[in-house]
């Protein structure tokens, strides 16, 4: 029976709540990666080879995790995949070998891939129930849990608590978090519910692909998961080599796109309100461009650290609105249509270091980045070629969906 509080939290405050849970655990995993490489000996190598695994987990959960929206709900959905998350996330610390810590991480990149699809999912349905905008403020709360994370687990290491509790502890207060606060989210009136006008099933040797709906959307969760990616794998390893500064100030990189990301998102619903969302793409991706030629066209590390806010004001708007316009989009499932684009995105984080680390080889560091910020002028542009579905030219003011007039849901495989 599931555990409930006295007095119900609103369910925009739980979700926030449980994105920063979510995003804890992600900021701690990042941090104590050269800790778990220097227990296992890992060399570079090694550790290149055993990381994507989180990724190939996380892709695998995706259809899973729609078609457990589908069948349970997205409250039963974020609830399952929460505890799970909880349980299986030690197991990153407490791997004997390198081979235990690959499956280890291709379960925990299953269990966050699971948990990422059912909030947002639950995030569309807050905003159908309430007519508000609660996704932006929801991934700001995940950069919070992540930035919170992150410093954590480095206090701790300089502490000397022991790897396996700075694993062990934050467990316990996920599995705590989501059994606590878990029942205060809106539960689906009518799971697989979709918008209207079906679409009919596609499927390409075999293998599902998303309705032509969600081509121009996924096409710019692709490439703003190969810039992400960037950022956060080569911007610091740019600052300190290319541009010859310090580990601090390397070490500000990442922790400046962060803020950026926290102060874009949790201003984002107001935004939401005020432009149409694929506005804000276009915007969005035009300012990671700009961001990244400003960084890359100076040989100074500020020019670089000010580039990087300026990509994360950018791309702080664009997942928050990619889900809202997935999950609002007719004639397809909302857990389908969440799944398709954390899908998408994955294979974006996929990409990049096939793509950009052999071109910093070739050519440099530098050229490959400025790459990546020519990539991002492609999103206005395909914002531009594409034709506009209803509500898209409109700012986020009034509901575009009634779960009780939904017809009976028309699945497709991803």
């Amino acid at each position: 029976m599931p555990i409930r509080l006295s007095r119900p939290l609103p369910p925009h405050l739980v979700l926030a709540l449980l994105f920063a849970t979510s995003g804890l655990t992600w900021g701690i995993w990042i941090a104590r990666i050269p800790g778990i490489a220097f227990q296992l000996d890992l060399s570079r190598a090694e550790l290149g080879a055993v990381l994507p695994a989180f990724s190939v987990g996380a892709l695998i959960s995706f259809p899973i995790a729609a078609a457990a929206i589908s069948r349970l709900g997205t409250r039963a959905s974020v609830r399952m995949f929460g505890i799970l998350r909880g349980l299986t996330f030690p197991l990153l610390a407490l791997a004997p070998n390198p081979i235990a810590l690959l499956a280890a991480l291709g379960v925990s990149g299953f269990m966050h891939g699971g948990l990422d699809v059912s909030l947002n999912a639950q995030g569309v349905e807050i905003e159908r129930r309430t007519y508000g905008s609660v996704l932006s403020r929801a991934h700001g709360s995940f950069s919070i849990g992540a930035l919170v994370g992150s410093l954590g687990a480095g206090f701790a290491a300089q502490a000397g608590a022991p790897l396996p509790a700075q694993f062990l502890a934050p467990a316990a207060l996920v599995l705590t978090m989501f059994a606590l606060l878990s029942p205060c989210l809106i539960d689906d009136e009518a799971p697989g519910a979709i918008s209207p006008a079906p679409v009919a099933k596609r499927r390409w040797r075999g293998v599902g692909i998303p309705p032509r709906a969600l081509w121009g959307l996924g096409a710019i969760a692709f490439i703003t998961g190969i810039a992400d990616e960037a950022i956060a794998d080569w911007s610091a390893l740019f600052i300190r080599q290319d541009l010859g500064s310090t580990p601090l100030v390397a070490s500000l990189a990442y922790a400046l796109y962060s803020l950026a990301l926290v102060i874009g998102r949790f201003s984002g619903d107001a935004v939401s309100k005020r432009f149409a969302p694929m506005l804000l793409l276009q915007a969005g991706g035009a300012m990671g461009g700009i961001g990244l030629l400003i960084g890359t066209g100076f040989n100074a590390p500020v020019p670089m650290l000010v580039g990087l806010a300026v990509v994360g004001l950018g791309f702080s708007m664009i997942y928050p609105t990619l889900y809202r316009m997935a999950g609002n989009t007719p004639g397809i499932a909302r857990g389908k249509a969440m799944a398709t684009m954390a899908t998408i995105a994955y294979l974006g984080y996929l990409a990049g270091p096939l793509i950009i680390g052999p071109l910093a080889g070739a050519t440099s560091l530098r050229f490959a980045l400025i790459s990546v910020g020519m990539g991002c002028f492609a999103i206005p542009l395909i914002g531009w070629l594409r034709k506009p579905r209803p509500l898209e030219t409109e700012a986020l003011t009034t509901p575009s969906f009634d779960p009780g007039t939904a017809p009976e849901p028309n699945a497709y495989s991803l």
